[in-house]
């Protein structure tokens, strides 16, 4: 039997999305973006599934994204398809209830810095390098490619696009693209810390607060305000409030 090329493993409260071809990078074939896509729509109703974590086998790379020959003898209809298939993956990652964390370990190439990206927690083994290596295959770097200027300023994130070069963990995080850099015998410990921090916040409270940060990206600036005062007022129609007033005050005593 082949060894499955994405391992879906739970540990408790976390689910692990493990890219498993270490031999090729790990790159990510359109069949195993409809096996990531079908897995967290499944976990996304799950709420014993509180931390979603996302790395690669081995010690090479995290993922050296789409593997080339996925792009070979496209026709502009199928090119449109596997975009699509990619651009479901870093939707869910965003929109998904749980927190997802990328623990990235080594290479992180293509689609899967747009999935870093589209992310909420970032971790890095200091050899990590990132790149966005499409314009020398002569396609335009797409998806969440759109958040990169955001991440490490709108020079980098040119140089990246339109050159096409790796990027050392230093420079990529010159703006703060990643929440910690750590040698790589600490990612996984670094990884389960952040995840033990986000369980223990109420996860209506973290669903609530995901859903704010996408309508923050996509709306006006009005829309935005209202949206979160209507998220405030929401939140005080479950007990948790309440509950963590209780316990915070009872401290104070």
């Amino acid at each position: 039997m082949n060894e499955s090329k994405v391992i879906f493993k739970t540990e408790g409260n976390i689910e692990w999305i493990i890219f498993n071809r270490p031999e090729k990078l790990n790159s990510l074939t359109r069949e195993n973006l409809l096996q990531i896509s079908q897995h967290l729509k499944e976990i996304s109703e799950d709420e014993n599934v509180r931390v979603v974590i996302f790395t690669g086998s081995g010690e090479r790379a995290f993922s050296a994204g789409m593997y080339v020959h996925e792009f070979n003898h496209l026709s502009p209809q199928e090119a449109y398809k596997l975009i699509s298939e990619l651009k479901e993956v870093c939707e869910l990652i965003r929109t998904i209830p749980q927190p997802v964390i990328m623990a990235v370990n080594g290479y992180c190439i293509g689609g899967a810095t747009e999935m870093c990206m589209a992310a909420d927690i970032r971790i890095a083994a200091k050899n990590a390098v990132f790149s966005m290596p499409e314009i020398n295959l002569g396609i335009p770097s797409v998806l969440d490619s759109v958040l990169l200027q955001q991440h490490v300023g709108l020079s980098l994130a040119k140089e990246m696009l339109l050159i096409g070069e790796p990027v050392n963990v230093e420079r990529m995080n010159q703006f703060g693209f990643l929440n910690a850099v750590v040698e790589q015998s600490e990612l996984r410990e670094t990884a389960l810390e952040y995840a033990e921090k986000l369980i223990s916040k109420p996860f209506f409270t973290i669903k609530q607060q995901k859903e704010l940060f996408e309508t923050w990206q996509n709306s006006s600036l009005d829309y935005a305000i209202q949206d979160s005062v209507n998220k405030f007022a929401l939140a005080f129609t479950t007990k948790i409030p309440q509950e963590r007033l209780d316990d915070f005050l009872s401290k104070k005593k």
